[in-house]
């Protein structure tokens, strides 16, 4: 039969094994210093929960309404142009207006991000 590892007998059972405890004291020690310097991050506790998701959110807004501004601004022209028969020029002016529109739209929502929340209470 084979002998067992050292300390894997009935004596380690039995006692206390101190390589563990002294292990458990430093897990102990390194989670108080980790919550230590949690706290002390700048910034720390500052925003909510989901403002990063809520950020990614409107980011996500303004590319979708300048890339819709553009297709729909072209789509419209092109439609135009194939009912009227006028080659290409409606396709580019709606084009640029489409342009200019997802500009207009994606600006707009910056300065709304920018602004201060207005904190009057309503009566």
């Amino acid at each position: 039969m084979a002998k067992s590892a050292p300390g894997r007998g009935k004596r380690a059972s039995q006692g206390a094994d101190p390589i563990g405890n002294a292990t458990k004291d430093r897990l102990a020690d390194l989670d108080a210093r980790l919550g230590a310097l949690r706290g002390k991050r700048p910034g720390a506790g500052d925003e909510p929960p989901n403002a990063r998701g809520a950020a990614i959110g409107v980011a996500m807004r303004m590319g979708l309404e300048l890339v819709l501004g553009t297709v729909v601004g072209g789509f419209i022209g092109w439609q135009l142009d194939r009912w009227l028969g006028t080659g290409p020029f409606l396709l580019l002016i709606f084009f640029v207006l489409g342009v200019v529109a997802g500009i207009l739209n994606v600006v707009r929502t910056a300065y709304e991000i920018q602004s201060p929340p207005d904190r009057t209470p309503k009566d």
